[in-house]
């Protein structure tokens, strides 16, 4: 690990930033966050951070990751050295994309790095890099799944479902399980943002906070 950390040094990288709603955006939910681990990672690895672009969309929707591409080919402009994102998944969450980036950054000699030191530089870490983002698309797979079902099974049972004005009990405990699994608020607020299940009180989408006051009314820490 130490010489991969010397090899970072002196680096010239594009920082990427992602959410996946307007409401987030707008509020600022996560995009703050992923650029100041950003701007951390570089200072404590003597990278240099020229600017951060970012995009308000969901990870499966490629196409829309304008601030993405804008990255990119400022990077194969010749003006930096790598990508730099929080997490690999603020990139990409889709598996052939994913490898379609690194095919990309090792053909145009640029690198992709993340804060948890993913680096497609380095050969040692791309089966790593590939079992991450795997689990990613994996992780999100299954809890979309099951908040689906537990929708086709309260519909069945003659529930309301998406009333704006309250969380129908099915969602809450989705809520709920997917905290016990490890995810945060924010992360929790992203997946209900990825299905048609609507926010209480009709807004655009689902906060970290309403997600934290689900949890406390639940007594979920």
């Amino acid at each position: 690990m130490t010489s991969n950390i010397q090899s970072l040094s002196g680096l010239r990288v594009v920082g990427y930033a992602r959410v996946s709603t307007q409401a987030q955006g707008e509020k600022g939910y996560g995009l703050a966050a992923q650029q100041d681990v950003m701007r951390q990672y570089c200072a404590a690895n003597g990278l240099q951070l020229l600017t951060i672009t970012y995009d308000v969309v969901s990870g499966g929707s490629v196409e829309k990751m304008h601030g993405r591409a804008t990255a990119i080919a400022a990077i194969e402009s010749g003006l930096a050295d790598a990508l730099l994102v929080r997490a690999l998944d603020r990139a990409t969450r889709d598996q052939l994309d994913a490898a379609s980036i690194f095919k990309r950054a090792n053909k145009n000699g640029w690198r992709l790095l993340d804060c948890d030191r993913a680096d497609s530089g380095d050969p040692s870490q791309r089966l790593l890099a590939d079992i991450r983002i795997a689990m990613a698309a994996e992780e999100k797979r299954k809890i979309s799944e099951r908040t689906r079902e537990g929708m086709r099974r309260a519909k069945a049972q003659g529930k309301h479902i998406g009333r704006p004005s309250r969380i129908d009990p099915v969602v809450v405990e989705g809520i709920v399980e997917m905290r016990q699994e490890g995810l945060s608020a924010k992360a929790i607020a992203e997946v209900l943002d990825g299905t048609d299940i609507r926010p209480p009180g009709g807004g655009r989408g689902w906060s970290d906070s309403t997600i934290r006051r689900v949890l406390a009314r639940e007594g979920v820490a």
